[in-house]
This record gives C-alpha cells, structure tokens and sequence, in this order.
C-alpha cells in the first residue's frame, strides 16, 4: 500500500506489459500532463482523463488506482524526459554548466507554468511518496554531485565533510528556492539568480582555497543584484523584538 498525499491508504497499481495497455498508459499521462498545464490540479479529473484520453475509468484505476497516481506518473515521466536531454549533452559540469542549466530549468517552468507548480507542490507534501520525490529531486541531485565529483577528483573539497549528505540537503534548499517562486515571493528573473546563490552556498561550504573564494565572490556579487537588505553584513539590534514576536527580520 501507499500512501495518499492525505494520509490515507491506497494499492499499488499493478504492472501491465503488454503494448497496448503500455500505450494506454502513455496517452493518458500525456493527456493529464496537458489538463494539469492548462489548469493545475483543480483542471484534471478521472471524468474529464476519461473523456478527453479516451478511455474508461476502470483502465485509469487498473493502471494508477486513483487521480494522484496519474499526477504521480506524469512527475515521473516529466523527471525522466529532463533527466535524458540532460544527460544527452554530455557536458562538463563547470560552474558556468551548473548556471546554464539552472536558466534552462527556469525557462522549462515558465514554459509551462502551471505544470511545474503542481510538480513543486508534490515535494512539499506532508506524505509524500518516496519514490516520486526521487524522480523529483533527480535533476537538481544529479547536477550538483556531477559538479562536485569534478571538484573531488580536483583536490578542490574538504575531506572532513559527509559530502553525500551536502548534496541530499542542497537538493532540499533548492526545492525551497522553487517553492518561493511557485507561490508567487519571486519572479523568474529572481528565482534564477536565487538558485544561483542556493548553489554557491553548498559549494563554498564543501570547497577550500581559491576556488571557495571564487564562490564567495560570485555570492557577494549577486547578493548586490538581488539588492542588499536595510542590516546587510552589520550585526543586529532588536533581538528583544524579535524576542517578543514584534518582528521578525535582523534590524540595524
């Protein structure tokens, strides 16, 4: 059984081989992942799937059991479809790499807007299933830990770090840089420039000498792009307010 994003139970659906239930299968992940980019999750239901994928509803519970396996499986299919154009350019990830692709990735969500906010949302879910937040979280695992074996292999990274567990938390911090924008608290241009410094932060804490001098740098350079806060690199003054729930930001 898993679980629903509601915290109940549900079964998980079997496998089907053969080819036309494989191509069943496919038509109605396309077909959701059309409904679900036209209108989110309120925009897709088994009534309009059936009717707009031509099928019946007892196909759509055979292959997915209910309306979150199908959104499940189209994260998972979209996952592998960015997962293969990636890796198809075969590239070295160098920092510039690392940035070019976080700008594709923006442009990718702004194409196709309401699909990628239902896409974040699943990774914020109080139960998620463990299997759909991995293809989820892929991309953005793959990424960094291409780079930072790159780094190893270069003499570039501390030895006294679990830099695995480096690369699982960043993946974490750059899902909250995503959610920022989905909801609204960034603009894409923003966004683009925050999960820029999402991924100088983890670097300059695995990296030593001038290469984590470098990411310091750059970090300091668009911390001044995004505009620099009223308190900046000064200590604060109002830790009693803050203390006292009157506010909640560091103040000069």
């Amino acid at each position: 059984m898993h679980l629903t994003r509601k915290g109940g139970s549900r079964r998980v659906p079997k496998r089907y081989t053969s080819p036309a239930m494989a191509e069943r299968r496919q038509r109605i992940i396309d077909c959701a992942h059309r409904l679900l980019g036209e209108a989110g999750e309120q925009g897709l239901t088994i009534a309009r799937l059936c009717r707009e994928a031509g099928v019946a509803p007892r196909t759509i519970y055979r292959l997915f059991t209910d309306k979150d396996g199908v959104i499940f499986a189209t994260v998972a299919d979209r996952m592998r479809e960015v997962r293969g154009h990636i890796a198809r350019q075969n590239r070295t990830y160098t920092l510039d790499t690392v940035f070019e692709e976080l700008d594709w990735m923006v442009c990718e969500m702004e194409r196709d807007t309401e699909y990628a906010r239902v896409a974040i949302g699943f990774n914020f879910s109080l139960n998620p299933r463990r299997a759909e937040i991995r293809e989820l979280r892929s991309v953005a695992y793959n990424r960094f830990r291409n780079w930072l074996d790159l780094e190893i292999a270069a003499g570039h990274t501390r030895g006294d770090l679990d830099l695995e567990r480096v690369a699982q938390r960043h993946v974490v911090g750059e899902f909250l840089v995503y959610r920022r924008w989905a909801i609204g608290m960034t603009d894409s241009d923003e966004c683009r420039m925050e999960l820029r410094c999402s991924f100088l932060q983890s670097a300059a804490i695995v990296l030593t000498g001038e290469p984590q001098e470098r990411a310091l740098r750059l970090l300091g350079e668009i911390h001044g792009r995004l505009g620099m806060s009223d308190i900046g690199a000064r200590a604060s003054t109002n830790r009693a307010q803050r203390d006292a729930g009157e506010d909640f930001e560091g103040r000069a």
